[in-house]
């Protein structure tokens, strides 16, 4: 395995995280989140990315400073328009914001998953290690936006008092039981 493949993938999962974790932090400032559940998950959100970029900067060797230096250009190619969606979240509502930030959670998931495998293959445990407790961390906040979604959604149509059988019905859909059989 290439020290390239794994410095590759470490940059344009940085990028992802970066750019994610600045749109968080611009919708936590949003006057139009009102819920609770909402404020909380983003305030986690904010957390987990800004530790993971930490420690990926921590990590020796993996984000060279020829690496670093590309991150605007990867940027561009890697988020496309994503980021241009994520960048319009202030004005949008708030279930939009939450479904952008589930896209770009299960793009950081997926971003993590590539890495942990190339990390595998190259013998970098300190990077296994960080990249299987990241994905976790990611899943959990891409499980609990799907929790809070239909909650802003509701608040947003004022049909709150459907929320709880929303969030109940989609949650369902997620057990491996229900989904559909291979065809």
């Amino acid at each position: 395995m290439e020290k390239k493949t794994l410095n590759n993938y470490s940059t344009d999962l940085f990028t992802l995280i970066k750019h994610t974790h600045k749109a968080v932090k611009t919708q936590q400032t949003s006057s139009k989140i009102t819920d609770q559940q909402v404020s909380d998950l983003l305030h986690d959100i904010d957390l987990a990315l800004a530790s993971q970029l930490e420690t990926f900067e921590g990590i020796e060797g993996l984000l060279n400073d020829g690496a670093k230096s590309t991150i605007k250009e990867s940027f561009a190619a890697f988020t496309g328009v994503i980021a241009g969606a994520l960048d319009t979240q202030r004005s949008d509502a708030v279930s939009k914001m939450l479904r952008d930030d589930y896209t770009a959670l299960s793009m950081i998931a997926t971003g993590y998953t590539m890495l942990h495998t190339a990390a595998l293959g190259a013998g970098h445990d300190s990077l296994v290690d960080f990249t299987k407790e990241s994905l976790t961390a990611i899943a959990g906040l891409i499980t609990r936006t799907s929790q809070t979604i239909p909650v802003a959604v509701a608040g947003e149509l004022d049909i709150t008092n459907v929320t709880d059988k929303a969030v109940s019905n989609t949650q369902e859909c997620w057990k491996p039981e229900n989904m559909m059989a291979e065809a």
